[in-house]
């Protein structure tokens, strides 16, 4: 498969598997690809760079059913982790700019001897004129969150949908993800703004029915790319 090729799997709706049952994710990854999901997404937390603390390489490799495999890494030294998840079956790994080492964690991933999307993910409070040298890098994907996890102030969906306008001509080539705040309530607004993919999670995980939950986001999403 080839850039090309791995971008395109990236369109729609990629879900955060831990907001499933934790004591069944296998099982819960096998059933959302066959409402036809796509990409499945790993939010890994160190406990450092976000007070939270998720799975490591283990589970990426463990959820080897078919669907792409998307890597959140919310961890300081992202650097030293990359490896690891190449290793695990990652087909996409996305670093935080506010990061330390972000620019060389990029370009491990751009190395790797498999195809694996760099991804570069930004915090509400981190201007594109502060991602400029990392966004020179070019990125195969940017990740806009309406949110930050460490606790600061959300900017909200509005704010983030204006911030993925100014990519699109930042960074013409690049997949422009949203992740934070995805919801049956918001995902009109978003789609608006036509990301490439959206991040959600208990939004789908968390309701009564899942699989409609998400069927009729990702329809939501669709249209909008039309």
């Amino acid at each position: 498969m080839n850039i090309k090729d791995l971008k395109s799997r990236t369109r729609g709706i990629s879900l955060g598997l831990f907001s499933a049952d934790l004591g069944n994710l296998r099982r819960t990854a096998q059933n959302v690809a066959e409402w036809g999901c796509k990409s499945l997404h790993f939010d890994v937390m160190d406990g450092v760079f976000v007070p939270q603390m998720t799975g490591g390489p283990g589970f990426v490799a463990a959820m080897d059913v078919g669907m792409l495999r998307d890597v959140h890494l919310m961890v300081q030294n992202p650097a030293d982790h990359v490896e690891s998840y190449i290793k695990a079956g990652a087909d996409m790994i996305t670093v935080h700019a506010e990061s330390d080492g972000a620019a060389e964690a990029i370009e491990k991933i751009k190395a790797s001897e498999r195809p694996v999307l760099a991804g570069l993910a930004l915090m509400p409070g981190t201007t594109l004129t502060d991602a400029a040298p990392l966004l020179a890098l070019n990125p195969d994907m940017i990740l806009v969150l309406s949110f930050d996890p460490r606790g600061s102030i959300p900017i909200g969906i509005t704010a983030t949908c204006a911030r993925v306008t100014e990519l699109r001509s930042v960074a013409p080539d690049a997949v422009l993800a949203f992740d934070g705040g995805v919801t049956k309530d918001s995902i009109t607004e978003i789609a608006a703004c036509a990301p490439d993919m959206v991040v959600s999670g208990s939004a789908v995980m968390g309701a009564k029915k899942p699989k409609r939950a998400y069927t009729a986001m990702r329809k939501a999403l669709e249209n909008s790319q039309h």
